[in-house]
């Protein structure tokens, strides 16, 4: 990812409605399936500017780790408090086998710097014997935009790709879908205009905070639509997010 991403995304984790929704989305996830109690260990694979760590650990007394390849995102994750944060390649095998209970990693595997295939046997030999791993990719191919250029993405997937990624590495799947839906025919006309009428920016901000109307909006959109995944699989949208547990050998 380009450092200056870092910034733009530290200065709007904590409002925008894309992160404040799928963070809901995440956290209702684990708690549904009661991955989340204290004293649970958790690896967040790819941490960012250290949002979801910080939630993670005001929800429950977790054990956490947080790795990261740029110092620069690091830097803006020890300002969210005292979390156990180490700079590390996910294409390297960085800790031990069955390290933790819990793995989550959020639009990591599709850089395109990164073998997703070893990062995700990586993935499970970290964890434990009933371990599970909370991952997203963006999807289609053909979304592809000028934001995936800046953030390093090497690959969008479809549901079925990622499914069969996990399964070839001794993963079992609980629930699978896409997400960010309701929103994708606005996602996908802008990508079209900007596509067809903006010409490319090396400082391109596509996080930026929309009017407090818009974001409003938008994140009742993604809170609705998390009601529906309680209770069925989305058809299409901006991301895969799967929720997978380690089989048993």
């Amino acid at each position: 990812m380009e450092l200056k991403q870092y910034t733009y995304m530290f200065e709007v984790e904590d409002n925008h409605w894309w992160y404040v929704g799928n963070h809901e989305n995440f956290l209702k996830i684990l708690q549904r399936h009661n991955l989340l109690r204290d004293g649970v260990s958790v690896l967040d694979a790819g941490c960012g500017t250290g949002k979801w760590l910080e939630i993670l650990k005001k929800t429950n007394n977790i054990s956490e780790t947080g790795i990261d390849f740029q110092e620069e995102a690091l830097r803006y994750a020890r300002t969210r408090g005292d979390m156990n944060l180490q700079q590390g390649d996910v294409n390297l095998n960085l800790f031990p086998p069955s390290s933790f209970n819990l793995i989550t990693s959020f639009d990591v595997i599709c850089n395109r710097e990164i073998d997703d295939n070893l990062v995700i046997k990586n993935f499970n030999s970290y964890l434990c014997k009933n371990g599970h791993l909370l991952l997203t990719v963006p999807a289609f191919q053909f979304l592809h935009s000028t934001h995936d250029e800046v953030v390093h993405t090497g690959k969008r997937y479809t549901r079925k790709q990622l499914r069969e990624l996990l399964e070839k590495n001794d993963f079992e799947i609980i629930k699978i879908s896409y997400v960010v839906c309701l929103l994708f025919p606005i996602a996908l006309i802008k990508r079209i205009i900007d596509k067809i009428f903006l010409p490319e920016k090396k400082d391109h901000n596509e996080v930026k905070m929309p009017p407090n109307f818009v974001n409003k909006l938008f994140l009742s959109f993604m809170r609705l639509e998390n009601i529906f995944l309680k209770h069925i699989s989305l058809p299409f949208g901006l991301s895969v997010m799967v929720l997978a547990k380690k089989k048993e050998n």
